[in-house]
């Protein structure tokens, strides 16, 4: 029965979307990854903080586990919506 709910909302959404011209991004729970260099890194909408170590952090996401590796991190930043950080960045993936 959730999973036809899941699917019910993703087609609201996707309706909504299309309806009020919108990018989907606005719409959705996915994370929005903003990178400026390999300096900073900001992440919205994402779940909680599962690692926190000056060379890797990792966050959970709608899409798994991202990862962030590099030198010197620090999160910078951060509130409900968002999490800044900043460093030497050497690697950003996911684990699904």
């Amino acid at each position: 029965m959730k999973g036809k709910r899941n699917r019910n909302q993703e087609g609201l959404k996707k309706q909504l979307t299309k309806l009020l011209d919108v990018p989907p991004e606005v719409v959705s729970d996915f994370p929005q990854i903003m990178i400026s260099g390999n300096q900073e890194i900001t992440v919205e909408n994402f779940g909680g903080l599962l690692e926190y170590t000056s060379q890797t952090m990792r966050l959970s996401t709608k899409c798994g586990i991202l990862v962030i590796h590099g030198a010197d991190l620090e999160a910078q930043k951060m509130t409900a919506d968002y999490i800044t950080i900043k460093g030497t960045i050497i690697q950003v993936g996911f684990i699904v």
